[in-house]
Order: C-alpha cells, then sequence, then structure tokens
C-alpha cells in the first residue's frame, strides 16, 4: 500500500468516527426541548422556595423587633 493510499484510507475513517460521533451526538439531543423544560421547572421551583425562605426571615426578624 502506498503512502497516498494510506493517507485516503486515515482521511475515511476519520470522517466515518466524525459523522458516528455528530449521529450520536444528535440522538442524544433529540429530547433538547424536554429537558430544557425540566430545568426551568426545577430553576423556578427552586427560586419560589428561596423566596418563600427569605419572605419567613424577614417577617420573623420584625415580629421580634415589634
Amino acid at each position: 500500500m502506498t503512502l497516498f493510499q494510506k493517507k485516503k484510507l486515515r482521511l475515511i475513517a476519520k470522517r466515518i468516527i466524525r459523522n458516528e460521533k455528530q449521529l450520536r451526538l444528535y440522538l442524544l439531543n433529540l429530547h433538547w426541548i424536554k429537558i430544557k423544560k425540566q430545568k426551568l421547572r426545577r430553576k423556578r421551583r427552586t427560586f419560589i422556595r428561596l423566596w418563600k425562605q427569605q419572605r419567613l426571615n424577614t417577617i420573623r426578624k420584625y415580629q421580634w423587633v415589634a
């Protein structure tokens, strides 16, 4: 096998590997909208919980002062 043939074979192999990786990433990210919505729900719940804790702390603080 000549050097040119080896180089061509390596390029073809690299292209196949790259295409398989792109396909795998595409398949992994098919449900990206569902994942995004789930993250937003989780974020919103966390912010609500933190806001409630902050409100409770301020109410408790001002109860002792009055």
